[in-house]
């Protein structure tokens, strides 16, 4: 009997630590289910949101600014304002937009909220120098979308050398008779150096100022001794007489030059079918004036008697002249040394017979036989250039 009753208290102590097993075990789902539920409190945020137009509350288990900012249905905004406060977090947010930035190394497009353009450019490491040039002005408040440009300026020194041209000065001898001449100088052109500033846009040229100048060779004057002695006796007559009427070469003028009512066109050596240039002139030698027949008036600077001679195109698109433009009537070729390329001149004949002229030209080639007190007259046609031949005439230089 008492083996019986200790197997009965046996079975009854293992049924209390069944029991108290599964207390044990229901006990800790409890209190697992209860931290469970006290961490994941701990981790909730209550965003309060606004971009100053509306508010949204948005609570997360947890989540982002970026999750509660999409979940309330604000879209293409920034954070420019937070406060935390006991697990609740305020955002002031603001729309962005593509603001493209442009400069010498390509262009950039930057998602930004209202800003400054400076504040963008610095914000994206772009550097802006005191002569830059910034559109929109650096100051200027974006809050749409633009195009902001960044022009880089740079300035530079250049220097550089050209010519000084020279003048021809015409001195009156009494040693010579009237009508004679002789080149006692040629003339020869100086040099200068220029120094230049410029400015430069990303690059490319805008414009240049000449800061500095300075001669660096002086130019030669060509001298034209002009003859003023009236002859003495009937031998010196002869001889000035014979100085009009030859060229410089001593070639005498065709017989059959043509008188001034016969010219027909020679009368402006071929310019009728271009200017119409009348033939003579009237000379204000005081004030060193000469008035066309068409009324047009030039200033010049200096006379010479010269040899003209003619030449004409002999190809088709022209001839290319020693200053590389295309020849055309008035096209003069000159002795450089006697008359300055570029020189404004105007041809009319010599010996006051006022038969023909050439009227204005520019002396803008050059001749292996026009050497000395000889120049070389334009013509589009080599019927032209054979009848005009050889004859003697007034080159005056123009004033510029």
């Amino acid at each position: 009997m008492e083996k019986a009753r200790s197997k009965k208290e046996s079975q009854k102590r293992k049924i209390n630590l069944k029991l108290f097993a599964i207390l044990a075990a229901m006990t800790c789902l409890l209190l697992f289910g209860l931290f469970r539920i006290i961490i994941v409190r701990s981790a909730a945020c209550t965003y309060v949101m606004t971009d100053g137009e509306r508010y949204e509350t948005v609570r997360l288990y947890p989540g982002t600014v970026e999750e509660a900012c999409s979940k309330a249905g604000f879209r293409n905004v920034e954070v420019v304002n937070r406060k935390d406060d006991d697990g609740i977090v305020y955002l002031t947010l603001k729309e962005t937009f593509d603001v493209s930035i442009q400069t010498s190394d390509g262009t950039l497009t930057i998602r930004t909220a209202p800003c400054t353009v400076g504040e963008l450019l610095e914000a994206n490491g772009i550097s802006v120098g005191s002569d830059d040039i910034v559109t929109p002005d650096i100051d200027d408040w974006l809050s749409d979308s633009t195009q902001i440009t960044v022009t880089r300026v740079t300035f530079t020194t250049e220097t550089e050398t050209e010519n000084i041209p020279f003048s021809v000065e015409v001195q009156y001898d009494t040693q010579l008779l009237k009508g004679q001449q002789e080149i006692a100088r040629y003339g020869e052109d100086g040099e200068k150096s220029i120094e230049y500033r410029v400015e430069e846009h990303d690059g490319e040229e805008v414009s240049r100022e000449v800061v500095n100048e300075k001669e660096v060779k002086a130019p030669v004057n060509c001298i034209v001794k002009q003859g003023i002695r009236i002859a003495q006796n009937k031998q010196e007559e002869q001889a000035a007489a014979a100085e009009s009427q030859t060229t410089v070469s001593n070639q005498t003028l065709p017989s059959s030059q043509p008188e001034t009512e016969s010219t027909g066109e020679l009368s402006t050596a071929g310019r009728s079918q271009v200017w119409s240039v009348p033939a003579g002139i009237q000379d204000d030698t005081e004030n060193k004036i000469i008035t066309a027949g068409d009324g047009s008036s030039y200033e010049y600077t200096a006379v010479i008697d010269v040899t003209a001679t003619a030449y004409h195109r002999i190809e088709d698109g022209g001839e290319i002249t020693a200053s590389g433009t295309v020849t055309q009537y008035g096209t003069i070729a000159v002795d450089p040394r006697v008359i300055p390329l570029g020189s404004r001149l105007y041809v009319v004949s010599d010996g006051g017979d006022q038969s023909w002229s050439y009227g204005p030209g520019l002396a803008e080639d050059t001749g292996g036989l026009i050497k000395g007190a000889k120049i070389d007259l334009f013509f589009m046609t080599g019927d032209e250039a054979n009848d005009f031949g050889i004859r003697p005439a007034k080159v005056y230089i123009l004033k510029d």
